[in-house]
């Protein structure tokens, strides 16, 4: 089983989600690694999760945009890659030698800041506070930036969205709802939408 482009589940919390998201061949697992934060993981949990797991990436996540102790906060987790939440945390997070990705609202995207941190960022993860189609000013910058979209898509529209250029969606994940009781629905639609069909006939 594959799936038809990229594809980062962030705010992973808990095995199950992080079971499932590995049984679907996604790419990345997000975990946030700031006390404080809503999905906070501490590194016991993650290295618990981490272990029941094969075949995925795992990205450190930085909610807050104002934090100069990014090194510190990486020591105790194993990762393949780091998630900041400003430009300015960019070079920071570049010192710890893991492969960088900026999360942004789209309503702050500027081709300056698109321009200036192109060499510097795995990619661009756009997100948006709106619910709403993405706008044809986004799309249209996929050819020369590496956008994630975290926003604007659903089972019944993600296959186009992922023709058009962008280099691939991202999901979030969620509390369970008892241990080990999880509902996939919204997300088991995504990503079954996006299942390469590799039936042999």
């Amino acid at each position: 089983m594959a799936l038809k482009t990229f594809v980062k589940v962030s705010g992973i919390n808990n095995l199950s989600d992080a079971r499932y998201c590995s049984g679907m061949e996604v790419d990345q697992l997000g975990f946030s690694i700031q006390e404080g934060s809503p999905n906070y993981t501490d590194p016991e949990k993650f290295k618990e999760i981490k272990g029941w797991l094969s075949g995925v990436a795992y990205v450190g996540e930085v909610e807050a945009d104002n934090t100069n102790e990014i090194a510190d906060l990486v020591k105790n987790y194993e990762l393949d890659a780091l998630q900041v939440a400003s430009g300015e945390q960019v070079l920071e997070a570049q010192a710890t030698g893991l492969p960088v990705i900026l999360r942004t609202d789209v309503s702050m995207i500027t081709m300056d800041i698109l321009a200036g941190l192109k060499d510097k960022v795995s990619y661009f993860l756009i997100e948006s506070v709106y619910e709403g189609q993405v706008s044809p000013d986004i799309l249209g910058l996929t050819n020369e930036y590496p956008l994630v979209l975290g926003y604007g898509f659903d089972a019944g529209n993600v296959e186009t969205l992922a023709k058009s250029g962008i280099k691939g969606i991202a999901l979030k994940g969620g509390d369970e709802i008892s241990p080990g009781l999880r509902d996939f629905d919204e997300m088991m639609d995504i990503l079954e939408a996006l299942e390469i069909d590799d039936t042999i006939e």
